[in-house]
């Protein structure tokens, strides 16, 4: 009986590729580390900080009231006339909008 020695190598390819999209997925699905919540005033007082200076900060937000499944913001902050709070990301340039009422941290960069 012959084993045919070519088959081999498209093993360890095959291993290679599935390594490589077990690593993505990994990566994708990564938990954002949690960080404490802050008092209303500490975030007020941050929020206007952050407004005035213009400098990149770190948002963390609850994406509910009932939920503590959070997303992380990075970029510089702005309010609109209205009083809309956005947050332009500093890689991809896009404008985000932020709700106040369930931001839970900000920290500058």
């Amino acid at each position: 009986m012959q084993v045919n020695l070519e088959s081999r190598p498209n093993y360890n390819q095959i291993f290679k590729q599935g390594k490589q999209v077990l690593a993505r997925l990994r990566r994708h699905f990564a938990v954002v580390p949690l960080e404490h919540q802050q008092s209303s005033t500490e975030l007020i007082n941050r929020l206007e900080l952050a407004i005035n200076m213009g400098q990149p900060v770190k948002v963390q937000m609850n994406f509910g009231f009932d939920q503590e499944n959070i997303q992380d913001f990075y970029g510089v902050l702005s309010q609109t006339p209205a009083g809309i709070l956005l947050i332009q990301d500093q890689k991809s340039k896009q404008l985000h909008q932020l709700m106040p009422d369930l931001l839970r941290h900000i920290s500058f960069s």
